[in-house]
This record gives C-alpha cells, structure tokens and sequence, in this order.
C-alpha cells in the first residue's frame, strides 16, 4: 500500500513507515535505556544493527524471490519497494553488532542485551505493517472475533487476526523478559538469547496460521524454517551458555569452614 510519492514518483509504501517508526522508538527507547555517557554508544550500535538487518533481510528476500529478481535485478536494490525476510535480518543485523563490538573492543552480550528494544520495536511494528498492508493474513472468519484485514490484492475482509496476536504476544513476551531480567540479574547475553528464543517460537507458531501465497519445503513454509533454526540455535546457546556457568560456578575455591572457624576463636 502506497502512503505517498516522493519526487520522481518514488513510492512510499506504509509498511515502510511503519518499520521507520518502530525502528525510531526502539533507538529512543535504548538510549532511555542507557546512561548518559554510554547513550550515544548504544544508539551507534543500534544503527549499525538496523542497516545489517535491513541489508541481509533484502538479500534473503531476493534469494527466495530469485525466479522473479534474476529478470529484474535493478529492483532487486530498491529496498523503498518492500519486500524483506524476516530471518535474513535477524541473522544480518547479529552479525552486524558483534562487528561493532569488535571493532570497538566490547564485549558483545551486553550490547546484545542492550539492542533488545530495538528487535521488539521492529518486530511489532513488521506485525501491524502487515495488518495494513496485506501480508502474512489469517484465513477469512465470521467469529466475533475477526478483524478486517487485507490480503495482497487489496480485498479487504473478517479475518482471523493473527498480525495482532503477534504483536500481542510479542509485547507480553518482551514485558516478562524484562521483569524476569531485572528479578534475577541475568548474566550478560542471558537475556538476549531468551528474546531470540521466544522471538523465533512466536514467529514459528503464527506461521501454521497464515494462509497467504509463499514457499513451501517438506510441509512447511520457509519463514517457519528460518524460525525453527534460529528456536534451535537460540536454545543449544542457552543449554550451552547454562552449563558454561555452572561449571564456572563449580570451579571456583570454597572457603574452608574449618579454617574461618579457628580465625573466629583466635580474634575472640
């Protein structure tokens, strides 16, 4: 859906500016986040996740498209068109901050925790572009329940909304995560896994809902696939990240009750 044109007729679509504006309060809401002399930082790193994001998420989107873009190749950089995967992003944009963290000598499972507004913000913001738009839509319903909703030929009709629940479910999920974080002081890149593990779980479920045109490969879509890879990455991280402290926890010296017994009877 176009929203307006720029000069030279260049489309703004309003999934676009939906994305920009999920993309813009998940930065504010990082350097709100941070303290004032660590700000400007993390809002560097966020944009460097941003841009990775949305370059791997468009090659992705080409690659499955290929059919189409190998006869169209200049569309094929026009992000303003639309058109990106979700999965391509996520692993994009990863790549992107622990390049940052390198390059800049830091360590990249706090910045990871750091950018989790940010993978909510936009993961929100692709789920109502979505509802606007005519992408990833639900089956048509008459029940109480059922929102109108486009599909990808601009006929609008009850639907069940699962673009919504998505959104829902990933604002609830985010808030646990938070009140989680700050009840037990997670080690960092703790949090950040479980986001990508309960992100990626969201993702694969609403996919067994939607009924729009896509790619199928041994029974499921290729948005569920990118889904269930990262829910197995992000869970052998968590197992692996888990025992990794255990056994430092484990490794470190006990004091020895014999030893600070006798010290109390000689001060006393």
């Amino acid at each position: 859906m176009v929203a307006f044109y720029l000069l030279g007729d260049i489309p703004v679509y309003s999934f676009s500016i939906i994305i920009a504006l999920g993309a813009c309060l998940g930065l504010f809401w990082i350097a709100l986040r941070s303290s004032p002399k660590l700000a400007l930082r993390r809002v560097e790193a966020g944009m460097w996740v941003l841009v990775g994001g949305l370059i791997g998420g468009r090659l992705l989107y080409v690659a499955v498209s290929w059919l189409y873009f190998r006869d169209h190749l200049l569309e094929g950089v026009q992000f303003y068109r639309g058109g990106l995967a979700w999965p391509g992003a996520l692993a994009s944009g990863l790549l992107a901050l622990v390049i940052y963290a390198a390059l800049n000598r830091l360590s990249p499972a706090p910045l990871a925790d750091d950018m989790l507004p940010l993978l909510a913000t936009l993961s929100i913001g692709a789920w109502l572009g979505c509802w606007l738009t005519g992408c990833a839509y639900g089956v048509a319903s008459s029940a109480w329940w059922s929102l109108p909703a486009p599909d990808e030929w601009g006929v609008i009709a009850n639907r069940w909304p699962i673009q919504i629940w998505g959104g829902v479910l990933i604002v609830g999920f985010f808030a646990l995560l938070d009140r989680l974080a700050d009840a037990t002081r997670l080690k960092p890149g703790y949090r950040a896994l479980l986001g990508l593990l309960g992100l990626s779980l969201i993702q694969l479920g609403i996919t067994f809902l939607r009924v729009d045109p896509g790619l199928i490969w041994y029974g499921l879509r290729l948005e569920a696939w990118g889904a269930l890879i990262i829910s197995l990455l992000s869970g052998l991280g968590l197992l692996s990240y888990s025992y990794y402290l255990a056994r430092e926890k484990s490794d470190q010296p006990e004091d020895n009750p014999v030893r600070t017994e006798q010290l109390t009877d000689n001060e006393a």
